[in-house]
């Protein structure tokens, strides 16, 4: 950490935001969710630039919400930045306020979290009164607010480099902590107890914490010295705990996500939230099936990135997520290829093409593809197209019609079967009696 009293160059470095004393309204987040407020300040706000996408997962170490916007910190660090003290979530607004008494020491940075995007500020010394940092005003409003200290000067900070977690223990793996120092390890569990095991000793490297065997821990949050937070986000007890409801694996796509259980009966529900990067939450309640295997199907347009799952009043998992094959939107429909002027004949109860068009243009009769009968017929296309059908009864002139379909499959089919009775319309099938023609266009 850097030492702030003989004026090293990490500490000489931050530039001082503060303009002298204001008395300002300014809209600010609140904390812990509470809403945002107005009121005087002693100076003016501290600007929060832009500085570059959250990560999705947050990077480990830290994990969780400290390894969101750690990348903004590395680029102005000298040396690894750990986060340090409070770590404030559930925010709105478009800016942060606290009391300078609760800003560590030793903190240089702060970043700010809106959305998939992070923001940055220093924090200048002999700061007094209520402290604001705000972003610009503009969407999105802020979620969280992490203070980060950029470590050790000769570039080995303390670091915790892996958890691993269990129904009886928790065991982890250190750097740069010299033999004998000691950890603040809370854990919290499924039956939402949380217990904090002070001075936990490092030894060769690891450090263990012996658990009471009675649930399964779901979170984890190291601490060392003065508030550094080495560590902090959920975990998987492998294995779980006998007998004890848990959630063993998941797997995330845009799609889907697919959660493994054990000790669930078949046809149990999960209480399932999912938190999105734009915001959003959606609530499931999936069912586990023989193999303890419960599926949510999601939107697809938008990345997770918080899963939330709970069954009979126990927390079975809350972790950061991401998608496999992120990130997630939805794909623009394929354009419509040239030359779709096709038509098709019904001769001995199958559909054929026509190799020319009106004019006399080659086409390529393999664009679309037509199953059915004189009855009832199934168009397909790889793209959206429309449809330009002739009905005719014998002595009775030709009915045309003109359809466009706008939708399209991934597997390649049309959306729906067309019918059509005499000259009445009908938007869903359609029946064709007699000869019929059939084009696309664009």
């Amino acid at each position: 950490m850097p030492d702030e009293e003989n004026g090293d160059e990490s500490s000489m470095k931050r530039r001082n935001y503060l303009k002298g004393l204001t008395a300002t309204g300014i809209a600010v987040g609140g904390l812990g969710g509470f809403s945002a407020t107005s009121f005087a300040q002693e100076a003016e706000p501290i600007p929060a630039p832009f500085c570059g996408p959250a990560s999705v997962p947050p990077e480990s170490p830290p994990g969780g919400q400290a390894g969101q916007c750690i990348n903004c910190v590395r680029e102005v660090c000298e040396s690894e930045p750990i986060a340090i003290g409070e770590l404030y979530s559930g925010l709105n607004g478009f800016c942060f306020t606290v009391a300078a008494e609760e800003i560590p020491d030793s903190a240089d940075y702060l970043t700010l979290k809106a959305g998939t995007e992070c923001y940055l500020a220093e924090v200048p010394e002999d700061l007094e009164g209520e402290v604001t940092f705000c972003k610009p005003e503009e969407a999105p409003e802020i979620s969280n607010a992490t203070f980060y200290t950029c470590g050790d000067e000769n570039g080995n900070p303390p670091s915790v480099d892996d958890v691993t977690a269990s129904c009886d223990e928790v065991v982890i793996t250190t750097s740069n902590i010299p033999n004998g120092d000691t950890l603040d390890v809370t854990v919290e569990f499924a039956d939402e107890s949380t217990q904090t095991y002070d001075d936990v000793p490092v030894q060769n490297g690891e450090a263990t914490v012996n658990l009471p065997g009675t649930s399964n821990p779901v979170n984890v949050r190291v601490t060392y010295q003065d508030n550094l937070i080495l560590f902090n986000a959920g975990v998987v007890a492998d294995p779980p705990c006998p007998d004890k409801p848990a959630v063993t694996n998941v797997e995330v796509t845009c799609a889907q996500i697919l959660i493994q259980t054990t000790n669930i009966d078949e046809n149990e529900t999960l209480d399932v939230t999912v938190n999105f990067t734009d915001d959003s939450i959606e609530s499931y309640t999936p069912s586990v099936n023989a193999e303890g295997i419960a599926t949510i199907t999601l939107p697809g347009d938008r990345d997770p990135e918080q899963l939330l799952v709970e069954y009979d009043g126990l927390v079975l998992y809350d972790q950061f997520v991401a998608a496999s094959d992120a990130p997630c939107t939805v794909p623009e429909p394929p354009e419509c290829p040239p030359g779709l002027d096709i038509k098709f004949k019904c001769k001995h109860g199958e559909w054929r093409p026509y190799s020319h068009d009106d004019t006399d243009n080659v086409v390529d009769p393999d664009v679309f593809s037509i199953e059915g009968d004189l009855q009832e017929v199934t168009i397909y296309a790889p793209f959206p197209f429309a449809v330009s059908y002739a009905t005719r009864t014998k002595g009775k002139k030709h009915h045309h019609h003109d359809k466009e379909d706008h939708h399209h499959h991934d597997e390649k089919k049309h959306h729906g079967k067309k019918k059509h009775h005499g000259k009445k319309k009908h938007h869903g099938k359609k029946k064709h009696h007699g000869k019929k023609k059939h084009h696309g266009k664009k």
